[in-house]
């Protein structure tokens, strides 16, 4: 009898004991996990440029005034007429700058989105070559607005064809 018995408490325990795990599982779960990751609007977009301002690749937060002052001017020293410098209220934001080095005109570089994930702030950069190459050099930059975190940052970079490549 005991056997028995032993065998129709078994099938009922086995989704009890899973049910427990899954839960503790979910309980377990710290507010360092929260997705807060947002695509980057068009209108956070400061400033993006072709020029050898920034010759060579970078990844750049910038979050007091002076630095942005100084990024801006060599952002735009290349132009005839430079345009005004875009008021950034660094109390509430930080500005990200991406650059990506030496490329060929119509390559391009873009913050896709930034955010907190697992207690780090997260910047997602994509640059996009063309399948055309062209005898000339073109520095492509991007300059945006986020808000400000104070969290490390990290960067996740890709790299692609544009579509008509393919």
């Amino acid at each position: 009898m005991s056997k028995r018995r032993g065998m129709t408490m078994r099938p009922k325990l086995i989704p009890l004991l899973l049910a427990s795990l899954l839960f503790a599982g979910v309980c377990r779960k710290s507010p360092e996990t929260v997705y807060t990751v947002s695509p980057v609007l068009s209108s956070a977009r400061l400033y993006r440029d072709d020029s050898p301002a920034f010759p060579d690749s970078i990844r750049m937060v910038v979050r007091d005034v002076t630095v942005w002052r100084d990024v801006w001017g060599q952002a735009t020293e290349g132009q005839p007429t430079p345009p005004p410098r875009p008021d950034v209220d660094f109390s509430r934001n930080m500005v990200l700058v991406v650059s990506a080095g030496r490329m060929q005109p119509g390559d391009w570089i873009t913050v896709d989105s930034a955010g907190i994930k697992d207690n780090v702030f997260w910047v997602f950069v994509r640059t996009v070559r063309e399948c055309q190459e062209f005898r000339a050099d073109a520095y492509p930059f991007e300059i945006v607005r986020v808000t400000r975190e104070t969290l490390p940052v990290e960067w996740d970079d890709k790299l692609e064809e544009a579509d008509n490549c393919r």
